[in-house]
Formats: structure tokens, sequence, C-alpha cells
């Protein structure tokens, strides 16, 4: 039983599923496992570990990184465990490499966390060490796992590409190799076309990397006498390349939302968090959250529904709600950032 990363399927990772009761697990010694190489960079949260430790509840079995026995997820339960006395830790052992079980701790730890979820600023840092590691990603790819907006993962790769150049493809959440510069794959399929006009369009797709609607886009604008890169498209390959080479990147006039997390994940994760479940705060946070998360899938139907009317005065009090969930939302972050 995998975990599903939404990962491509020629990336996926082999690991079993954290939440599977029938996922095979392994007794491990606390003093064979190691530490170290997480996306988490202030460290171990010391309150958090020491009211795992107290709340008495099964711990869920970490995830371990079988070829270095580095703990992929699961630190503050291993410290928990040996605020216990314990000299064992249940375990599910992660096969692959150390760059995929960084992946793996990524995702767990931002959408799928069982306690602490990962800082915005720690975030970052994971999605820069991606952008290194896996150049050829895509930044929707890298946006999906690290819970950060596209357009964040592009700012990022500017700054750490700008100097040693980019990849020629990425590969997106589909699994699908597309080249960075689509201009230039229009002109190779050009010159190809030229040289062998006999060549049937899936042929030429497969030598120069593009799908064959683009050869059959090119094929058809020579046809009709046109250019194969269309000028737009020329003028704004020319305008990015010379903005990555001279300018840095504009700041966005708005705040940037990120890419979804999944609302009934983190609500599942909080639910298990023995800090929230056990006092009235946390269980009416929960409650509320999860009320919320009701309320907004119904948004679009009922928007539907308001009677033409009270338009105006709904959609005020919806933005003014919406200020208040951002200044929230905002409180928190502040408070985070305090912390470390």
């Amino acid at each position: 039983m995998s975990i599903s990363l939404n990962l491509p399927e020629s990336l996926s990772l082999d690991v079993l599923d954290p939440d599977a009761d029938d996922a095979p697990t392994v007794c491990l010694p606390v003093r064979a496992l190691r530490f170290g190489d997480s996306p988490r960079g202030g460290g171990l949260n010391d309150a958090h570990c020491r009211m795992l430790a107290a709340a008495g509840d099964t711990l869920p079995p970490v995830v371990v990184h079988s070829r270095t026995m580095r703990v992929v997820d699961g630190n503050h339960r291993v410290r928990a465990a040996v605020l216990r006395g314990r000299q064992e830790i249940t375990a599910r052992m992660f096969e692959g490499t150390a760059d995929e079980a960084f992946v793996l701790a990524v995702r767990l730890n931002t959408l799928h966390g069982r306690g602490l979820l990962l800082s915005r600023t720690d975030r970052t840092a994971a999605a820069a060490r991606l952008v290194t590691t896996h150049p050829h990603w895509s930044n929707r790819m890298i946006a999906s796992l690290t819970g950060l907006s596209a357009g964040t993962i592009g700012r990022i790769r500017g700054q750490l590409t700008a100097e040693s150049g980019g990849a020629v493809v990425r590969v997106g959440k589909d699994g699908r190799a597309r080249p960075v510069d689509g201009s230039s794959g229009r002109m190779k399929v050009y010159e190809l076309l030229m040289s062998d006009p006999t060549a049937s369009i899936r042929d030429i797709a497969q030598r120069v990397g593009v799908s064959p609607s683009t050869v059959h886009d090119v094929r058809k604008r020579v046809l009709a006498g046109e250019e194969p890169v269309s000028r737009r498209r020329r003028a704004q390959a020319e305008d990015e390349t010379e903005q990555d080479r001279t300018a840095p990147p504009r700041p966005q006039p708005e705040p940037e939302r990120e890419a979804p997390a999944d609302p009934a994940a983190i609500i599942a994760a909080l639910t298990k968090d023995p800090s929230l479940r056990y006092n009235n705060i946390g269980r009416r946070l929960i409650r509320w959250l999860d009320g919320c998360r009701r309320g907004v899938a119904e948004c679009p139907e009922i928007a539907e529904r308001v009677p033409s009317h009270n338009i105006d005065p709904v959609a005020a009090l919806a933005r003014e709600y919406a200020h208040a969930w951002l200044d929230f939302a905002t409180a928190l972050e502040e408070r985070n950032r305090d912390a470390c």
C-alpha cells in the first residue's frame, strides 16, 4: 500500500502508507536511529515533545530511511519515546534515495503532518533545495509538494539559476516533460519539416522532445505561410530571457495565494494532536475549522442563489470575514516567527 504524493508515476516513491492498519511495521531500537537532514530548520520543539510524552497515547509509527536509519517523519515522536523511557519504537521503513527521503519528509510534514506542520520559512528552504536537486521538476509540481505557490517557486528558481542557467525541460505533475523555452522547440520542428517533409508528426515530436500537437501546429502555420513561432510568443520568450539575465523578480502587487492545501487532511492531523484533543480551546478550534471547511464547500452553490438585491451586502460581509481570516493567519505566522 503506497502513500499518494501527487507525483508523476515515473517519479512515485515506494513508501508504506502511515495510516494503513495492515501496513507492515518493525520495532527498532531508539539508539539506532539518526536525526538530521530534516526540512524543519528550527529543530525539535521541546514543548511539543514533552506534551506527546505526557499524553500517554500510543504514538503512530515513525518513517525511517532504511539505508541511513535517519528518521524521515516522526522526530518528535522519537524524542517523546525517549522521554517515556522507551528503548524501542514502532517504525515503517522507506526504500529510496536520500533525495527521495527528503521529498517524502517535506510532503508528510507539509500537508499530511500528524502534529507540527512546517512553517513557511521551512517550506521555502525546502523548495530551494528541491529546485536544486530536481531542476527538471516544474514550478507547479514543487509547489504541490511544499504548499507554496508556483509563482513563489519561480522566484526561488530565478534567484538560484540566474547565473548557472536552468534545465532544458521540466517534468510536470502529470509526468510529461516539456521544454522550458517552447520557441526553441518549434524552431527545431520547423528545421526538420524543411529538411524532411515526409517525416511523420510523431517521429518529429519524439526527435525534438515536444508534443505531436506542437508539431501539427507548426506544420499548419508553415503551410499557411506563417512563421513557425508567432511574433507574440517569440517576443514573450525574449522578454522573459532578458528579465532572467538582468532584472530581479518584480514584486507582486497583491499577496500571492499559495497552492491549495487539503483541508480535510489538515483537520484530520489536528484532530490526532493531543495538545488540541485534550483541552476545550483545542476541540473548539477543530470544530470551528471543520465547520468552515464544510461551509466553504457550499460557497459556489450558495453564490448562485443569493438574491440579486442582496449581492452587494453579502459580498461586503464575505470580504470583511476574509480580512478577519487573513488577520488571524498573519497573527499565527507572526507567533511562529517569534518562536524561531
